[in-house]
């Protein structure tokens, strides 16, 4: 089904903020003639505009809404109609102080800025159900309604006493009894035995687990938050609902929150620096696969730059067929629509220099407009693709709380701040990317989702073992499954407390993968050590460099394909591989460069049978699939500045540029081409 009902088109538009312009009613005109020259179909509108629906406590005002709904009645749009809570009014924020958050100090904030509102406040509830049931009624049967944006990117934390005692009953329901709270929290530790709930402190970095908690709290917060909001929609309308995600965002585990919604929706803005091209497509089609994966149906990039965004290190203008190849790429990888912020430039305040279709010239004259408007003119010619479907059948693993227990360990020699979440990140970016780079469509699923429906896992960095995550591991193997794990990987439980019976995961995970890792080795910069294998070759090549870190490990049963080539362990295992029923289970202990996971993840997926969506590409293009009633899409992107000429194994629709049979195209820099095949 598609995203909106009876709307079978791809989606393209963006925030449109018509309550900035209300006194210049010549703008808006100019606003719908414009949207139908860019081809623009679908806007979310009022993500901001509490205060214009209620100036002063209690009294109202919608005409102006009523006037845009109408226009984009008259114009074919549909209207993603936002609930306003990312922007509370001043009046509810200086007459109702205890809606304002306190911070970790327990100082509370002034009012000001965006999503600032503490998540338990009764008056903050009260205040916003009345506002968002108006909207309700009054647009709910709106044939312009085409869903509803529940808030704006939900992010922070609250930390006052009414969020403080919610936290207390959250631990309670969670443990039960202080002595398990005491024990699961190795209260022994530094005298921090606990005789009340209250005294567990999320902001004690001596108890990790009391961080991690607070963290699971917290979405658990918003996850509430955002239930009741949608329960005042529902008092009145059944339209689809939607948050705006912001991709691989530490704050929030977003697999709760996907939960809550109808559909996917994410916020995405990539820079193409140079050098860049590659990791930065591999990174955003990550997310784009993981955002398909959380509902296995097509989702909707709400927010991206037409422009420049105003935040970035280099603000560098769009290059010729950049912004283009960035719409496809989320297409490619289940978008059903490509929206952006922001549709016209604002005159005043913090983003007035951010990208946006239509400039401070606010005409149709500029290059981004053009380019806006031309995508959308080829997106009508692609429409029969959207609602149609990915099938991956090799999925990787991104756990939130897995990156929260890491990120809350003090250890493994990561020096400050960040750094242990960060490459947490990075890596699972990079064993993606080591896949992608074959052109096989993939998932991005974390450790609670099911694994039968894959023929190849990758675990990398999975610090924490959920409860039957490992009992699932091990099922899959046996039941045929191939499995690849990483260093760093099955060291704690869910309660963040080391496993008995040594790494990885105890006694479960060292007999599937038929080792003992014994510790890790993190690296001073100058340290030289690699991963050599003996009779067994990627590629031509036997020996490829270790960076960082890398695990001590023993072979208990594991068959050792690559060992390590220097200092006192050099000879001891850094790669293995293990049978284990009908399946093979692989454990990468070294942290290696892209070079050799790509050969390595090549030969997988060759041994299993799992091909290309297109072979014999050259290095620098990149090809997904989607599928539908019988017929296959091709998305094909040049990743470099130069031109690429693919051949094609047979005849196809090149829809993207109208033609009706090709057996090769030639994709200029930066180019892309959507393809059919019957």
């Amino acid at each position: 089904m598609s995203i909106i009902k009876d709307f079978p088109h791809f989606l393209h538009g963006g925030d449109y903020n018509p309550d900035q312009w209300l006194k210049t009613p010549g703008i808006i005109d100019d606003d719908f003639r414009l949207m139908d020259e860019a081809h623009c179909n679908a806007f979310s509108i009022g993500i901001f505009s509490w205060s214009q629906y209620e100036p002063e406590e209690g009294k109202f005002d919608f005409t102006w809404l009523d006037d845009i709904m109408e226009r984009c009645r008259v114009h074919g749009k549909k209207v993603f109609l936002a609930t306003p809570s990312g922007a509370r009014p001043a009046w509810l924020g200086d007459k109702y102080p205890e809606t304002n958050r306190v911070n970790e100090k327990g100082e509370r904030m002034p009012w000001g800025g965006r999503e600032n509102h503490c998540w338990t406040s009764p008056v903050m509830r009260e205040k916003l159900a009345v506002v968002i049931r108006r909207l309700a009624e009054r647009y709910a049967s709106h044939p312009a309604l085409g869903g509803w944006h529940v808030s704006n990117e939900y992010n922070g934390a609250c930390y006052c006493g009414l969020c403080r005692k919610e936290f207390v009953d959250f631990l309670k329901q969670r443990y039960g009894s202080l002595e398990r709270l005491n024990e699961v929290y190795w209260s022994a530790f530094w005298g921090h035995r606990y005789s009340a709930w209250e005294q567990v402190d999320p902001n004690d970095r001596s108890m990790d687990l009391a961080r991690v908690d607070f963290l699971r709290f917290n979405t658990q917060q918003v996850v509430d938050f955002m239930r009741f909001e949608v329960e005042a929609l529902r008092d009145f309308s059944d339209a689809p609902v939607t948050t705006n995600m912001m991709g691989v965002y530490e704050g929030l585990d977003y697999w709760r929150i996907a939960d809550v919604c109808d559909f996917i929706a994410d916020d995405c803005y990539p820079t193409w620096y140079k050098g860049e091209t590659e990791r930065t497509a591999a990174r955003y089609s990550m997310i784009h696969d993981m955002h398909y994966s959380m509902k296995g149906k097509p989702f909707l990039m709400m927010e991206s730059c037409p422009g420049i965004p105003n935040y970035k290190p280099y603000c560098k203008m769009r290059r010729p067929r950049e912004f283009e190849r960035e719409m496809l790429l989320a297409l490619a990888h289940g978008a059903d629509g490509t929206m952006y912020f922001q549709w016209r430039k604002g005159r005043g305040n913090c983003e007035k220099i951010h990208g946006a279709v239509v400039g401070h010239d606010g005409t149709d004259k500029t290059l981004m407009f053009q380019r806006v408007a031309d995508y959308g003119a080829r997106l009508e010619r692609i429409g029969e693709i959207a609602d149609s479907m990915i099938r991956p059948e090799v999925a990787v693993i991104h756990d939130w709380e897995s990156v929260w227990a890491l990120h809350n360990t003090k250890g493994f020699g990561e020096r400050g701040g960040d750094v242990q979440e960060q490459q947490m990140i990075e890596t699972v970016f990079k064993h993606y990317q080591s896949l992608w780079t074959h052109s096989v469509p993939l998932a991005v699923i974390e450790s609670t989702c099911d694994f039968s429906r894959y023929k190849i896992l990758v675990a990398p960095m999975l610090f924490m073992m959920k409860p039957g995550v490992m009992e699932r591991l091990s099922r899959f193997v046996e039941d045929g499954g191939i499995l690849v794990m990483t260093f760093l990987s099955a060291y704690v439980d869910d309660n963040n407390l080391c496993f008995s019976g040594g790494n990885p995961g105890g006694g479960e995970l060292r007999r599937l993968f038929g080792i003992w890792n014994e510790d890790i080795d993190l690296f001073e910069p100058e340290t030289e050590q690699t991963l050599r294998f003996d009779g067994w070759q990627l590629s031509g090549r036997n020996e490829f460099p270790v960076v960082r870190r890398c695990e001590y490990l023993h072979a208990e049963g594991a068959e050792v394909l690559g060992v390590y080539g220097n200092d006192f362990y050099a000879g001891s295992p850094a790669l293995t591989m293990n049978r284990c029923g009908r399946g093979k289970a692989y454990y990468i202990g070294a942290d290696t460069n892209p070079d050799f996971l790509e050969l390595f993840y090549g030969k997988l997926l060759e041994q299993n049978g799992i091909e290309p969506v297109l072979s014999g590409l050259p290095s620098t293009v990149k090809a997904a699939r989607r599928e539908k009633d019988g017929a296959a899409y091709y998305f094909v992107q040049n990743m470099s500045d130069e031109p690429q000429t693919v051949r094609l194994p047979y005849e196809m629709e090149d829809l993207w540029n109208g033609i009706s049979s090709v057996d090769a195209i030639t994709l200029p820099p930066c180019g892309s081409a959507v393809l059919k095949s019957k």
